[in-house]
């Protein structure tokens, strides 16, 4: 097989894998699967770091930033003309794996399958890692600049993606933990969640610090805020703790964005 036949092979395999992706997180609400929708068996297992309801509307957002990519990527496939060939061939099998992942985790989470649901989950947050790193998002290109085209459609739907992931990942494990009634070694609900509240605010740090990634940093924000509305439903003591953090963690990533925009 020429290298032009497999960088075909994989414009179209990407497209089938979208619509897979799509297509099963579509039936998973409107059927639903196994009678309940993915937000609902999330409120079975309720804990601090659970955000709001429409938090999870970011994943219109992604999903549109996909098919945005899937576009691009297959552009030269149903007509001649210039193909992105190389961002093609730096991803290769990897977003075809990430959408079955993707898919794959609908169907454990659904069937309530919760501890293979987070290695699921792991597996796609590794996946998408391996894209960020493969498509060297933030990093300088002297020999062959990014056009804005490139980094809109290459660039940015992966930043946004993975950085739900990261967040996804990070509650997933906490579900988990919550189904499984961990006892927390004798410390209270409140004290782990403002650790990983830490965990998610270091790792929008180290992007923004790293990478000059606003749209990683962003995604963790928006998750923040959405934990601050779901808290601020009868306000208690603890609540008000966690919501004090929130804001404080959400204003040390505004500075750090502030910085990186202030530099370029």
């Amino acid at each position: 097989m020429d290298n032009s036949q497999k960088i075909r092979n994989l414009q179209f395999l990407n497209w089938v894998a979208f619509l897979l992706m799509i297509t099963i997180n579509a039936l998973a609400n409107i059927l639903p699967l196994n009678g309940k929708t993915t937000g609902e068996i999330a409120a079975q297992y309720p804990n601090l770091f659970v955000p709001e309801n429409l938090t999870f509307a970011i994943w219109g957002l992604i999903y549109l930033m996909l098919l945005g990519f899937v576009i691009y990527q297959g552009k030269g496939f149903f007509q001649k003309g210039e193909s992105p060939s190389e961002l093609v061939e730096k991803i290769g099998y990897s977003f075809i794996l990430s959408s079955v992942l993707n898919s794959a985790w609908i169907l454990a989470w659904h069937y309530e399958k919760v501890f293979l649901s987070v290695l699921i989950m792991i597996l796609l947050l590794l996946t998408l890692i391996k894209i960020y790193l493969n498509l060297e998002i933030g990093l300088p290109s002297q020999d062959n600049p990014k056009t804005m085209k490139e980094r809109f459609f290459s660039e940015v739907p992966f930043s946004i993606y993975l950085g739900w992931i990261s967040i996804a990942t990070i509650a997933n494990i906490t579900t988990w933990l919550v189904s499984i009634n961990w006892n927390r070694f004798g410390l209270s609900e409140l004290f782990w969640t403002i650790v990983v509240i830490f965990l998610g605010t270091i790792l929008a740090l180290l992007f923004l610090q790293k990478r000059n990634d606003i749209f990683y940093s962003l995604v963790v924000i928006w998750a923040f805020i959405g934990i601050i509305i779901k808290r601020s439903e009868g306000l208690t003591n603890h609540s008000l703790i966690l919501i004090f953090t929130l804001v404080f963690c959400i204003g040390i990533i505004l500075i750090k964005i502030f910085h990186v925009l202030k530099k370029d």
